[in-house]
């Protein structure tokens, strides 16, 4: 059993739930490269708000940028990337830190004052924070001789309720995807990046998540599974 870490969203990890060839060690969810390039900012009182562990636990980890302490412990782990929580905004504050405006950090904050300002994560602001964050990812890796890094190409999808797909903006979020995915590859190559062939990634209208354009059936995820076991497999 190979032993992973996400720095993604369900998108990954849901497909992980389903397969004993891999062992989920570390979950990064609720945040950016984007919020990573920018320095930590712990706010308790936001955090106690929140009802959920496991929610509570990724908006702490958004906002202290855990994941570069995680990532020095990974030696020879699998590290994949998906992108779909790059749709949130940013809370930027003026010492540089940031927090991600995830849904549960929404709800969280309503019940406290909060200073700051927000980045939109369709502006230029914000992919050059990206961009940073990406830099500095490239380059922890590189200085650990971290070399299993995979790229979980996932664009969002249909589900046929309108009111959903319209609210996401899929074209505009696919769009977005679509530059960054080229990035990474820019940056950690070719065979890094799975990608699925159209006929293979599909909405799951009856996930157990409930409906949304990157909740994907069943067929998507045990794809994205093959190929990385491909890909894994090679290193042996």
């Amino acid at each position: 059993m190979k032993n992973i870490r996400i720095l993604g969203s369900c998108v990954t990890r849901d497909a992980l739930e389903i397969t004993t060839d891999f062992k989920l060690i570390d979950y990064t969810a609720r945040t950016s490269l984007a919020s990573l390039a920018t320095t930590s900012r712990k706010d308790p009182i936001l955090i106690n708000n929140i009802k959920s562990t496991f929610q509570k636990r990724m908006v702490e980890r958004d906002m202290t940028k855990q994941f570069w302490q995680s990532l020095e412990k990974s030696q020879n782990d699998i590290i994949v990337i998906d992108l779909i929580d790059d749709r949130f905004n940013l809370r930027l504050f003026d010492d540089g830190s940031a927090h991600t405006i995830s849904s549960e950090y929404k709800i969280a904050m309503k019940s406290q004052s909060q200073n700051g300002r927000i980045v939109k994560s369709s502006s230029g602001e914000f992919k050059s924070l990206w961009e940073t964050g990406l830099r500095r990812l490239k380059r922890h890796c590189d200085e650990l001789k971290l070399n299993k890094i995979f790229v979980n190409c996932a664009f969002y999808q249909p589900t046929g309720d309108h009111s959903i797909d319209s609210s996401i903006n899929i074209a505009e979020k696919n769009q977005y995807l679509r530059e960054a995915y080229l990035k990474l590859e820019g940056v950690f190559g070719r065979q890094a990046m799975i990608e699925y062939p159209e006929e293979v990634i599909k909405a799951d209208v009856d996930h157990k998540w409930g409906v949304a354009p990157f909740h994907f059936t069943m067929e998507t995820y045990k794809f994205f599974l093959s190929e990385l076991l491909k890909k894994t497999s090679q290193d042996l």
